[in-house]
């Protein structure tokens, strides 16, 4: 053993000093690899954020907005399947239903009192006046709702005031990493924010951005990154933020939001942007 560590550890100074010097530098590159490229310790550390509502032009409770476009969303969910399972729970028509024309025909030759008339000629109902008469109350009544209506004046509209509302909503979701939390849009017509609400939380990792994407959630990463708006560094993996949607970005067809590592095209989670009605 003693024979086979002096050939591999030079007995001169200079040879030991060379030695050193390259494990130092393997020493050095593995640190740089761990903590720089793989940024392995972020796993163990989290960025946590805790940004206010973004600031409009128009003053605007932002949680509550939220709030109450969450719960909308929700009721129209639940809504959206009552009604899919009302309409499943439907009963097909059976031969013993009338139709419209079959009450038509046999209502055809009643009376007001309910009895046939054999003839199949229409009954005058009592009252009724002859032709003449009738054209002239039909005059009449014209006149007076023509009188009634000039002198109804429209009410003046007003302009409506700017204000902020929630555009869009989405839920995020595991992809290569957990994911959870709300992300929302905010506009008021001029300036259009994402947010991520003080629900959102991820892994932390190294390089990561927020995208938009044409493609769906579930997409595969060659059809994310094949259209896509970065909208700059992720600000902490856990904890409300904001982004700035630059303006002109149509969110009907970039709907997903994404979770990205840059330096290892990763997707930690997605979000799909439903609009409100």
């Amino acid at each position: 053993m003693r024979r086979l560590l002096g050939k591999l550890i030079p007995r001169s100074t200079g040879g030991r000093w060379a030695l050193g010097t390259g494990l130092a530098a393997v020493v050095g590159v593995g640190i740089y690899l761990v903590f720089f490229v793989f940024a392995f310790h972020l796993i163990f550390v989290d960025e946590v954020v805790d940004e206010e509502g973004p600031e409009f032009a128009v003053e605007a409770d932002i949680d509550a907005l939220i709030s109450e476009a969450l719960d909308t969303a929700t009721t129209a969910a639940v809504a959206t399947g009552d009604t899919t399972e009302a309409a499943d729970s439907e009963q097909p028509v059976t031969d013993q239903s009338m139709s419209v024309g079959e009450h038509a025909d046999e209502s055809a030759g009643m009376t007001e009192g309910g009895e046939a008339d054999p003839a199949g000629e229409k009954i005058a109902k009592p009252g009724a006046t002859s032709d003449g008469e009738s054209a002239a109350d039909a005059d009449q009544a014209a006149g007076e709702t023509a009188d009634e209506a000039s002198d109804t004046v429209p009410p003046t509209t007003a302009a409506a005031e700017p204000s902020v509302r929630v555009a869009y909503v989405g839920s995020f979701g595991p992809r290569s990493h957990p994911a959870e939390g709300t992300a929302v849009v905010l506009t008021d017509g001029t300036q259009t924010f994402l947010r991520f609400d003080d629900d959102f939380a991820t892994d932390n990792g190294p390089d990561l951005n927020v995208y938009l994407h044409t493609a769906a959630p579930d997409a595969s990463v060659g059809d994310l990154v094949a259209d896509f708006i970065d909208l700059g560094d992720l600000k902490g993996n856990i904890g409300a933020q904001n982004y700035v949607v630059p303006e002109g970005i149509d969110l009907d067809r970039y709907n997903t939001v994404s979770v990205w590592c840059v330096r290892f095209r990763v997707v930690f989670g997605t979000a799909e942007l439903v609009p409100m009605s």
